[in-house]
């Protein structure tokens, strides 16, 4: 598959593409490297219910990755990753708060 391919997939529901996708922009593997973009993806695949893409967000937003710092958006989807099974989520989410 290539680029349109996953993005294609991403815009009709698979949030496997959009987290990957996500991945692709945020560490420039295969695309120039742009973290807006990448947290575009990561939305998408996080509204959809990928536990990966919310964790993803949360550090974006944790660290000021292509947003603004944002405590309590990156509370917000790394509680959503741990909601969704992402243990990571759970881990992070509780280091976030202390």
């Amino acid at each position: 598959m290539d680029i349109e391919d996953y993005k294609n997939s991403c815009d009709d529901g698979d949030v496997f593409s959009c987290g990957l996708l996500g991945s692709m922009y945020q560490w420039g593997d295969g695309v120039g490297h742009d973290a807006l973009k990448a947290v575009e993806f990561y939305e998408k695949g996080c509204s959809g219910g990928s536990g990966y893409s919310c964790l993803m967000l949360g550090g974006m937003y944790g660290e000021g990755l292509g947003v603004l710092p944002n405590t309590s958006k990156a509370l917000k989807f790394l509680d959503m990753a741990c909601e969704l099974k992402m243990d990571a989520g759970c881990v992070k989410s509780e280091q976030l708060k202390d």
